[in-house]
C-alpha cells in the first residue's frame, strides 16, 4: 500500500467517523443542518473509498492485460518456431529419401536409370511442396493466434480504460460533494 492510498484510508475513515458524530450530535441536538451535513461528509468519504478502489482494480487490470499479451507473444513465438522446424526437418528427409533413390538409380541401366530419377525428381519436388505448404499452414496458424493475442490484448486495454474513466469519474463525483460540505 502506497503512502497516499494509505493517506487516503486514513483521511477516509477520519471524514467517515466525523460525519457520523455530526449526523449523530445533529440528532441528539436537533439541528437537522449538523445531520445532513454529517450524512452528506459520510457520502464524500464513501464515493471517495470507491474512487480509490476503481482506481486500484483498474490499475490491476491493465498490468494482467499487459502481461498477458506478453505471454501470447511468447506463446505465439514459439508456435511459430516449431512450425518453422517441423517444416526444416520434412524438408531435410525428404531431400535424404531423394539422395537414396537417385544413388539405387545409378547402378541400375542407364535407361532404367534416367525412368528412376525422372521419378525421383518428381516425387521429391510433390513432397518439398506439400511440406512447404504444410509449412505456411502452420505459419498462417501462428499468425492467426497472435492476432487473437492481438485483439484479446486490446480488449483488455479498452476494459482496463473503461475502469479508469469510470474511477475517475467517481474521483470528480467525491471532489463534487467534498466541495458541497465545504
Amino acid at each position: 500500500m502506497t503512502d497516499n492510498t494509505a493517506d487516503q484510508a486514513k483521511h477516509g475513515l477520519g471524514a467517515t467517523l466525523a460525519g457520523k458524530a455530526k449526523e449523530v450530535a445533529g440528532a441528539v441536538l436537533g439541528n437537522e443542518s449538523l445531520t445532513a451535513e454529517g450524512q452528506l461528509q459520510q457520502a464524500e468519504a464513501a464515493a471517495s473509498k470507491d474512487a480509490s478502489v476503481k482506481d486500484a482494480v483498474a490499475q490491476a487490470e491493465a498490468k494482467e492485460a499487459a502481461a498477458a499479451l506478453t505471454r501470447e507473444h511468447q506463446r505465439a513465438e514459439q508456435q511459430r518456431e516449431a512450425a518453422e522446424t517441423v517444416a526444416e526437418a520434412r524438408t531435410e528427409s525428404v531431400l535424404d529419401e531423394a539422395d537414396r533413390r537417385a544413388l539405387a538409380a545409378e547402378m541400375s541401366a542407364e535407361q532404367q536409370r534416367a525412368v528412376e530419377q525422372a521419378q525421383v525428381d518428381a516425387e521429391t519436388r510433390l513432397e518439398v511442396q506439400a511440406t512447404q505448404q504444410e509449412a505456411r499452414r502452420e505459419l498462417s496458424e501462428a499468425d492467426r493466434l497472435e492476432q487473437e493475442a492481438r485483439d484479446r490484448a486490446e480488449q483488455e486495454r479498452a476494459r482496463a480504460g473503461a475502469a479508469e474513466q469510470a474511477a475517475a469519474r467517481a474521483r470528480e463525483d467525491a471532489e463534487r460533494l467534498a466541495a458541497q460540505t465545504r
